[in-house]
């Protein structure tokens, strides 16, 4: 990896995406959306940005989750879908449609308005299926911050049953090795059914010695980084793919733009070399190259989950 090139693109990207918000929105959401673009490959078009923004405006009320910083994030996602109008009105479709199967509406049902396929209904109604399952093994964890995880691992030929109760078995597994019981570990457990719904024996242990590896290079893993090892442990990294990681995260954190948002640094890294995986096809399966996009997807939705979740802490704390 050039690390100078990623640290130039990076620094730039940033300086873009925060003129086309404005100096309101909070920092963390805009270091979200510029490592997303960086990670991609990809040029933040601010005009192309700002349209989705003002039709996110004319399509909504005042008091929409689409008018707060969640809205800015998923501006962002819309973009590639070319057409402003048509885009948000289908991204209020599937709101509504999550809705219709009874998710609380909010910023994390927004998010997860995104990942419901062309069959809404049926899929709006599985996602609530799994929501209900995964409620019955952790009735006080589960809650409206699980949406976008429940939506995007869900479909109507599901076992909802069979993956809860893997995802639960993952759950008690992990922590028998000191990971921190909460809503973190529960995600990271959702995670690990992302390929299968049945039970993988090796995926705690692969999620251990990632964990394990990064501590010992000094890779600060934080719960809010829980989801981040199932990724991790589900594209199955050799130790040279997991070392270009632990080498991005001591480039990326000597940033002075990173200077106060240290968290980041790792969601950073992780994002970055799983699109550089994907470009080199022969280091995947099949299996994981047809599903590389929802795995960037499912990436993003756990940093502005980790990050509403922080700003909410934040506004509690001082109220």
């Amino acid at each position: 990896m050039d690390y100078v090139m990623i640290e130039n693109e990076f620094t730039n990207t940033v300086e873009d995406v925060s003129k086309a918000v404005g100096w309101t929105v909070d920092r963390k959401i805009v270091l979200a959306i510029a490592s997303t673009f960086v990670a991609s490959g990809k040029n933040f078009d601010a005009v192309q940005y700002k349209n989705i923004l003002q039709e996110m405006k004319k399509q909504s009320s005042w008091m929409s989750p689409l008018r707060t910083t969640v809205g800015y994030s998923i501006a962002a996602n819309l973009m590639e879908q070319g057409d402003a109008e048509e885009a948000v009105k289908d991204l209020l479709t599937n709101v509504n449609a999550l809705k219709e199967a009874k998710f609380r509406s909010g910023n994390f049902s927004y998010i997860g308005a995104q990942f419901l396929t062309e069959d809404k209904n049926a899929h709006a109604h599985a996602a609530r299926a799994l929501f209900d399952a995964i409620r019955n093994h952790h009735p006080f964890l589960t809650s409206y911050e699980d949406i976008p995880y429940v939506v995007l691992l869900s479909s109507p030929s599901d076992d909802v049953e069979l993956r809860a109760e893997t995802m639960n078995r993952y759950y008690k597994e992990l922590r028998t090795y000191n990971f921190n019981a909460g809503n973190e570990l529960q995600w990271l457990s959702q995670v690990l059914t992302f390929l299968s719904p049945q039970f993988d024996r090796q995926l705690v242990p692969n999620v251990v010695i990632i964990r394990d590896t990064l501590k010992k290079q000094n890779v600060k893993v934080k719960a809010m980084h829980y989801p981040l090892l199932g990724f991790l442990a589900i594209l199955d990294l050799n130790h040279n793919q997991l070392q270009d990681v632990i080498n991005l995260y001591h480039e990326l954190k000597d940033l002075k733009i990173l200077k106060w948002h240290r968290e980041f640094v790792l969601f950073m890294a992780i994002q970055i070399a799983i699109y550089d995986m994907a470009k080199v096809q022969k280091s995947l399966s099949m299996t994981i190259m047809s599903s590389i996009e929802l795995f960037i997807q499912a990436q993003h939705a756990a940093m502005i989950a980790a990050v509403n979740a922080a700003a909410i802490a934040s506004s509690s704390s001082s109220s």
